[in-house]
């Protein structure tokens, strides 16, 4: 056996006939292997398979974990159950390649690169054409007809590439140096990220939009939430219906008696909910919409509808 390698030891705890009468036998022995294992237990079907069980919220295999599953963790508003990348919002301030170059037609020289105008320093303009010397890219043709890998260079970076800067400021110091160029996107990101100047970072938000969470895909939700799911789908696809088709959905779920006596109240909270927006003519909505993309109209039928659902009684007075 080797000494720096990972080795696995596996104990026999019994071997088991299946027929009438061992249910408590069976319950007994996989007691004792999930105490003697720490919660990990393997079931050998003789000539058939190894079936791997683990009494913890995590796969045995890969090790991705999940803690007790808890309303919060199903909200976006809460910490438990919000997107770490995104908190919750589904979206991130992204750099915009159009923004970064929204004249296409233009030439490097005549400043195709918007953020790297020339205002008070010549500092990004003579960066720019060190990168452009490095690589034998002609600064006088549109950006559009500059090859694709030759544009990636000047937008997302040289890589490992070391490129010769001369830079000459306005008093006319010199300063040489060989750099990793980080690219006109890195650099905008970078100077919105780390700035201290509300300036700054409003001139960087200039070439900026806000993108889907990379990382939720836009569900809002953490990786642990989303990979909850019923019928194939998780709650942040589900929210994606229109209230018609999640409706829908809901109504046409086949769950087994089990599961049904589980879900059996918040199934009906749900639909009961899901039937007050479509009886106030609200059907072909999304649940993910925004709130503040409703119209007036809209936004008052939802207020309808949620009143409706929480039993309010209406008094009136003469």
């Amino acid at each position: 056996m080797k000494r720096n390698k990972k080795h696995s030891i596996e104990v026999v705890i019994d071997r088991i006939v299946v027929k009438e009468g061992i249910s408590a036998r069976l319950a007994d022995s996989l007691e004792s292997a999930l105490r003697l294992a720490e919660g990990n237990v393997i079931v050998d079907v003789m000539g058939e398979e190894e079936l791997l069980f683990s009494e913890h919220h995590a796969c045995p295999i890969c090790g991705f974990s999940i803690g007790e599953l808890e309303p919060r963790m199903f909200s976006f508003n809460s910490p438990f159950g919000a997107c770490p990348s995104c908190d919750g919002l589904g979206t991130k301030l992204e750099v915009d390649e159009d923004l970064i170059i929204p004249n296409w037609d233009l030439s490097l020289r005549n400043h195709a690169i918007a953020p790297w105008e020339p205002s008070s320093s010549q500092y990004y303009p003579q960066l720019l054409e060190a990168v452009a010397n490095h690589y034998g890219i002609d600064l006088d043709v549109p950006v559009k007809d500059i090859p694709k890998s030759f544009m990636d260079k000047i937008l997302y970076g040289s890589g490992e590439d070391q490129i010769y800067f001369r830079y000459e400021n306005d008093f006319g110091q010199v300063r040489e140096s060989y750099l990793q160029f980080e690219g006109v996107i890195g650099n905008v990101e970078r100077r919105y990220r780390e700035t201290s100047s509300d300036y700054i970072r409003e001139q960087m938000e200039k070439y900026m939009a806000q993108q889907p969470c990379p990382t939720c895909k836009g569900h809002r939700l953490k990786r642990e939430s989303l990979a909850v799911k019923v019928n194939d789908l998780h709650v942040g696809e589900v929210t994606q219906f229109s209230i018609q088709e999640a409706n829908e959905f809901f109504q046409g779920l086949s769950l087994s008696e089990k599961d049904m006596q589980i879900a059996r109240l918040i199934l009906r909270e749900i639909d009961e909910r899901l039937g007050f927006l479509v009886n106030v003519g609200l059907d072909y909505l999304t649940l993910s919409r925004s709130a503040g993309t409703l119209s007036g109209g809209e936004a008052q039928r939802i207020r309808l509808a949620t009143q409706i659902g929480s039993r309010h009684t209406i008094v009136h007075f003469r």
